[in-house]
């Protein structure tokens, strides 16, 4: 009955979507305008709203209305519309426009908070997208694009009165997709799917594990630990340790574990040694230590799966192994990972994302049945981090989704979107994580919208500590106590207690 449940609920948003675009058309056809009623959506001209720095009005005979708004992809461009709500509810927010020239990504803001990104079409035709289920209450707000980057014309504003999540959105199968998986292994995704929807795990990504100087920036403001620690595993591979690299990492997991929290890893996989570009021709300087990165590499994926290239292919198995052996020493030691390898791979940067969605997924695929069959390790939680469905390798070798989502500084709302569209990649459905974030979510507010991400992590670098200590940059100190306080959150101490 989960499974059915969570079929249904993955159709149930479907419809919902396609109902809000099908009322977004008869809205349009039928000419309405602001005083549209509240119970059908309420249409709002982009050229009645306010041009903010200097975006334009300009004629546009194939937008609706005749004129739209152009805004320019500088910094404090976009448009303000404001909107008056009746009753409290949920909305769907429709926007009608199109990019022109560069890759359009843009934000959404409500009441000057960040809500969602925004991608508006490339092909030169107006296009509706939809930032579904905002919760606004009665009242006046302001709701605005605001330009990242690429210029775009903006057409209109549809708001429509719509259902919030539904608690059956929650309903997941504990079963993994490895039916071997230990037995530890096991009890932590019960553990996982027990809390889905009730609590939401704290995490942060710190190389220096329980002492390393993110965690112990955390602990100084908040007097926590975060409940998850998360690490990469990339310098155990052959590719690095080719230049020298040295890992600690698995160490620093064993601590972890012991102090009582669960372990997750990525895995940064520098593409083999012999591909790497010269040092400065490309990307970082010395090339070899962001290998991962699709510009500082000339491996091509369904070469080298396709047998032609057959020593970059033992390259890849010797990285596996050795990545392999480092999983079964945390598996000799009872410990479970949260194993997220081959992340972003829609975004390109990476050199596993490079070659395009079939073959990022044969590579996925290659390395959960040489994980799992060959060398048998059976502690790891398959989390893909997917940001987008074409990219989904398919429920048999997934037990998690990601995504992950970098917001502007001080910026701390539930992303209501990109969890609505992870959420529909898997028809059966899955836990949905925050795999990676540089200002953490306001858990308070995402669960007063019903946005209950399994578990939130923090990244490393600037976006937790400058000069030796924490840096409010990203996160605001009350926030962070704000967070790490939360009645919905588990840290490290909560995490022990129930799970004794």
């Amino acid at each position: 009955m989960v499974l059915s449940n969570k079929r249904l609920r993955v159709k149930r948003l479907k419809e919902l979507i396609a109902v809000t675009l099908s009322a977004f058309v008869i809205l349009l056809l039928c000419g309405a305008g602001k005083e549209s009623g509240a119970q059908t959506g309420r249409v709002f001209e982009a050229e009645q709203a306010l041009p903010l720095g200097h975006s334009q009005i300009v004629e546009d005979e194939s937008a609706s209305g005749g004129k739209a708004v152009i805004v320019y992809a500088k910094p404090d461009e976009g448009v303000a519309f404001q909107v008056e709500i009746t009753q409290d509810g949920v909305y769907d927010l429709v926007f009608t426009g199109k990019g022109f020239e560069h890759d359009k990504l843009d934000y959404v803001f409500v009441d000057g908070c960040q809500i969602s990104e925004l991608r508006l079409p490339e092909d030169g035709e107006y296009g509706a997208r939809v930032i579904p289920k905002t919760p606004l209450s009665a009242g006046s707000h302001e709701i605005s694009v605001r330009v990242r980057r690429g210029n775009f014309y903006l057409d209109s504003l549809t708001v429509i009165p719509t259902e919030p999540i539904p608690e059956s959105f929650y309903d997941v199968s504990p079963t993994l997709s490895n039916p071997k998986a230990t037995e530890e292994t096991k009890e932590l995704f019960r553990f996982l799917c027990d809390c889905y929807g009730r609590y939401t795990l704290s995490g942060q990504h710190c190389p220096g594990g329980l002492n390393g100087e993110e965690i112990q920036a955390i602990y100084s403001v908040t007097g926590e630990y975060p409940a998850i620690l998360s690490m990469d595993i990339r310098d155990y591979s052959e590719s690095r340790k080719y230049f020298g690299a040295e890992g600690d990492t698995v160490e620093h997991a064993l601590e972890y574990h012991r102090a009582g929290g669960i372990v997750s890893f990525c895995w940064h996989w520098n593409a083999p040694a012999q591909t790497i570009l010269p040092s400065g021709e490309k990307g970082s300087e010395p090339a070899w230590h962001q290998g991962y990165r699709e510009n500082n590499s000339t491996f091509n994926i369904l070469r080298v799966m396709h047998g032609d290239e057959p020593d970059l292919k033992r390259a890849l198995d010797m990285d596996i192994q050795a990545v392999a052996a480092q999983l079964k020493r945390l598996e000799e030691e009872g410990v479970p990972v949260l194993w997220r390898p081959l992340h972003e791979a829609s975004g390109g940067w990476f050199w596993w994302g490079a070659d395009g969605p079939d073959a990022f997924k044969q590579l996925w695929i290659y390395l959960y049945k040489t994980l799992t069959e060959v060398y048998r390790c059976n502690n790891l939680i398959w989390v893909c981090t997917c940001l987008d469905a074409d990219w989904y390798p398919g429920d048999a070798y997934v037990d998690i989704l990601g995504d992950d989502i970098y917001t502007l500084p001080r910026q701390y709302g539930p992303q209501i979107q990109n969890f609505l569209a992870l959420g529909d990649c898997s028809p059966a459905g899955r836990i949905l994580a925050l795999t990676e974030t540089g200002a953490l979510p306001d858990v308070d507010q995402g669960f007063a919208a019903n946005v209950r991400w399994s578990w939130f992590c923090g990244w490393e670098y600037g976006y937790v500590v400058k000069d030796g200590a924490y840096s409010p940059e990203y996160t605001e100190e009350d926030m962070l106590r704000k967070i790490y306080g939360s009645e919905h959150v588990l840290n490290l101490d909560r995490l022990k207690q129930m799970r004794k």
